[in-house]
């Protein structure tokens, strides 16, 4: 199991294998497609590995690890969800009346609960007392983008591990790994040509998952990435009309808003990285950028003061929290415009 750029996630896990003491709750955050399901089964391997490494790393080859990445480990319950959110049902029937059966085959027992965002507070509320006070081999991994998703409740009950993008060059050997695993009769196998990959990890910086789903896709992703170039275009111009039209065009699905707001965070973050490195030669300066739009990100960090772009990366998150609590798209484009220009 190839981890990439998962530092934030491996070494704690490593630290917790060798002491044999684990948190019971742990929060998974991290941008679309930058691998938190991965992370989390991870974490579930350094759980329930039988024969971990001597540097405390689970072997993800044992009869434990290979169950878990296959999906088939009776102590490694991935929660499904009855409809597009967690419900108050799904915690009640699904966690908290199974969790008090003890493990089938290991001394632990692990519960996966991905993609929490947009999941009701009494939901939460559902899961409070048995993650106050789990059974000894109950274990709670949840992932979601952004923390806030969270109530504050259960994230003082939890450890929050960030997962973060891997580098371009990391997003490309990753692409390789995956196109070179797909089936030989896989349509989808020649589409992982040196041209595609390296134009999708430019797109995507080191986001892995959103790269793979560009280059697999319809398009969509493809779609979305170019409403996030423009609006960040708008922005470089300072072009109000333009920059509305693009947010406006992304803003009756809120998914693909989300996905515009983050890409366009990583923009905004870039022309950070601008200012930071203005004048200077080296790593930082030539590869510091994750970001979809590079020529754009040094136009407004021509601009932009650091203060300045500091308030427009929290207006974008805010934006993104709001598309999570159901407010109205159109209302949050229009918001958010208003914020950046």
């Amino acid at each position: 199991m190839t981890l990439y750029s998962k530092e934030s996630i491996v070494a704690p896990c490593k630290a917790m294998s060798r002491t044999g003491r684990f948190v019971h709750s742990f929060l998974i955050t991290g941008a679309q497609g930058t691998g938190k399901k991965v992370a989390a089964r991870y974490l579930a391997m350094s759980l329930l590995c039988s024969a971990k490494s001597s540097d405390n790393e689970p072997c993800g080859v044992c009869r434990e690890c290979s169950r878990i990445l296959r999906g088939q480990h009776p102590d490694f319950i991935e929660v499904k969800k009855s409809g597009v959110s967690f419900s108050v049902n799904d915690i009640r029937e699904k966690v908290v009346a199974d969790c008090y059966t003890p493990p089938n085959d290991c001394d632990r027992k692990v519960y996966l609960l991905a993609d929490c965002d947009g999941w009701t507070d009494a939901a939460q509320d559902a899961l409070l007392k048995v993650t106050e006070d789990p059974p000894d081999y109950g274990y709670f991994i949840f992932t979601a983008r952004i923390r806030e998703v969270f109530l504050p409740t259960l994230i003082s009950r939890s450890m929050t591990m960030e997962v973060h993008e891997a580098d371009t060059r990391e997003c490309e050997a990753a692409l390789r790994e995956h196109g070179n695993a797909l089936s030989l009769n896989s349509s989808k196998k020649k589409e992982f040509t040196e041209e595609n990959i390296s134009r999708a990890a430019k797109i995507f910086g080191g986001n892995i998952g959103c790269a793979i789903e560009c280059i697999e896709g319809s398009g969509k992703l493809a779609k979305t990435a170019d409403t996030a170039i423009e609006a960040a275009r708008a922005i470089a111009q300072r072009n109000e009309y333009a920059l509305a039209a693009a947010l406006s065009s992304a803003s009756g699905n809120r998914d693909e808003m989300r996905t515009v707001l983050e890409m366009l965070s990583r923009v905004i973050r870039d022309s950070a990285v601008a200012r930071a490195f203005s004048g200077k030669s080296g790593r930082g300066a030539d590869n510091g950028f994750i970001g979809c739009a590079r020529e754009e990100s040094l136009q407004i960090a021509e601009f932009a003061g650091s203060a300045r772009l500091n308030e427009m990366y929290e207006a974008i998150r805010e934006a993104s929290y709001l598309c999570t609590r159901n407010c109205n798209g159109a209302a949050v484009a229009s918001m958010l415009t208003g914020k950046l220009l």
